[in-house]
């Protein structure tokens, strides 16, 4: 009869809808869909394949990997099957297994670029820079007319210091695809814009014309921000960044007053007699975190440290808070109602244990040096938490002047974190909780944190770095002097800033301003913090 499929075709339009769905970011619907798919089809490996990927995207980490290992154990030689397989595990934080799969895949026939896209992919996410552009690189010389290939490559040579061969290659991708706005906000962080080369009347060309994604209009703002700002034209650069932080906070799920809730709670529950509990924690003096808010000088002195020989910079790593979660879940027994119940239970956690787990979870990047850096700055919400399950951590935190600590967190678009970062007055409140934090820490443990000064460090780099390395328990080395020379790949939105010498240009910046962050001001004023 006419009109009816074959059991293949009928099979084939169900998984080309499940995966449309995923495409277009309907995951509930393509979950299901695919499920559906997988029961009637258990054979049928693309399904499962595609129930992986979905359930990744759902932040199911540990489904994602069992979905992938049903595909896997009936096509064990698929390439495109073991590279999901390896996503999973870099997802989990399994990066041994997803390192040792990774140099399997290393010696596959390779017959399409999306696989070597895909492998570089991999490698990337296995902080492996230099073999990750090799591998982006080979895709588009397979496929030069690709612009999400030609991206790839732009963003391995950022983080590898090729800034000038960053900028050719997001010019090509964009020349493609200039729909991809996001790559418009990278190529203006590339560089100081000129009066002679800049972007900006093309950027205010797309915004007359009208962008259909919310999503691209706000990377395009904080372009049109940076880039005006480059061009000293103030005023324009201002009513960007509010037009584009407006934009995404009223796309944003999120609860300012519960954060500033946690922040109290965790000054209760941290108290001094917790700290005059007995309770040994893990004896490891390799991790130096630091620790404040982001745009304060964190990377510059990441990189600093990461400068001298016995030191591993790592980045910015989650690996504490995912196992705190862990260790609470499992002295909890179910996962806390709410983040003061979190809180209390994570008092109650084997410190040692801890400790130990953080440690043993940062490998196998970690331990070929004395010392390593753990520079994610939102671990100042732990800093109690550090102390107690590795005391002999060293614990740095960066300190700038209020106005341009608030302003450089405004004027920067975050992938996921800080989401206080939109909205002047919630970004003040929040400035004025950290504050008050980073107080309690001191005086509930006074001599283990060291304050840095960033206005000092770019006034006195010797001195202050000299302090620096002293207080994480190594001999001073004169390659910390020379951080801009560090060949070691950065992924930070301060990645150009750290291929330079210190420089104090970015001091006081917030004046150029001061009219329209007077809000905030006044918020500070209030507070009596000197702006």
């Amino acid at each position: 009869m006419q009109g009816i499929d074959s059991p293949e075709a009928a099979l084939k339009k169900r998984y080309q809808s499940a995966w449309q769905s995923f495409k277009d970011g309907h995951y509930e619907n393509a979950r299901q869909q695919s499920e559906k798919l997988n029961l009637e089809f258990p054979t049928f490996t693309p399904g499962w394949d595609l129930s992986s990927r979905i359930a990744l995207a759902m932040h199911r980490r540990e489904a994602a990997l069992e979905y992938s290992e049903r595909a896997l154990h009936i096509d064990a030689n698929r390439f495109a099957f073991q590279a999901q397989k390896a996503y999973c595990l870099f997802a989990l934080h399994r990066d041994e297994a997803a390192l040792e799969l990774l140099q399997k895949l290393e010696g596959a026939d390779l017959q399409h670029a999306a696989e070597h896209d895909t492998l570089g992919n991999l490698y990337s996410l296995g902080k492996d820079q230099a073999a990750a552009l090799k591998c982006f690189e080979r895709a588009v010389e397979l496929e030069p007319g690709n612009a999400h290939f030609q991206m790839n490559t732009a963003l391995a040579r950022q983080a590898l210091g090729d800034l000038g061969g960053a900028e050719s290659a997001m010019d090509t991708a964009i020349a493609l695809r200039p729909e991809d706005h996001q790559a418009w906000l990278h190529r203006s962080r590339l560089r100081r814009q000129t009066a002679e080369k800049n972007h900006a009347r093309e950027m205010e060309s797309l915004i007359e014309k009208g962008i259909e994604s919310w999503h691209g209009a706000v990377n395009i703002r904080y372009a049109l921000a940076k880039e005006y700002e480059d061009l000293q034209d103030y005023q324009a650069s201002f009513h960007h960044l509010k037009a584009g932080s407006a934009l995404r906070r009223r796309h944003m799920n999120h609860d300012a007053q519960a954060d500033l809730e946690a922040i109290e709670a965790i000054k209760g529950s941290f108290a001094k007699d917790f700290f005059l509990r007995i309770a040994p924690g893990h004896e490891s003096d390799e991790p130096i975190f630091i620790v404040g808010l982001p745009r304060t000088g964190t990377t510059l002195v990441e990189r600093i440290l990461g400068s001298h020989s016995e030191v591993h910079a790592a980045g910015e790593l989650n690996n504490f808070a995912e196992n705190l979660t862990r260790q609470v879940m499992s002295t909890n027994g179910e996962k806390p109602a709410n983040r003061e119940q979190f809180i209390e239970a994570a008092t109650r956690v084997d410190f040692a244990d801890l400790g130990t787990a953080y440690v043993q979870s940062t490998r196998p990047y970690t331990g070929k040096t004395k010392r390593f850096v753990d520079k994610l700055p939102l671990n100042f919400l732990y800093c109690g938490l550090i102390a107690k399950a590795l005391p002999n951590a060293r614990i740095i935190h960066l300190t700038r002047h209020p106005m341009d600590t608030c302003f450089a967190v405004y004027k920067t678009l975050f992938k996921q974190a800080y989401p206080f970062s939109y909205d002047l007055t919630e970004l003040g409140r929040y400035y004025l909780a950290y504050r008050s934090l980073m107080q309690h820490w001191h005086r509930s443990m006074p001599g283990k944190i060291l304050d840095v000064s960033y206005e000092n460090l770019t006034r006195d780099q010797e001195n202050e770095s000299r302090r620096i390395v002293s207080h994480c328990g190594l001999e001073w080395e004169d390659t910390c002097l020379e951080f801009h020379q560090n060949p070691e790949p950065s992924m930070t939105a301060s990645l150009a800033q750290v291929r330079q010498p210190i420089y104090s240009t970015s001091v006081g910046r917030w004046r150029n301003y001061a009219a329209e962050l007077e809000p905030l001001a006044g918020l500070l004023r209030e507070a009596s913090l000197e702006n």
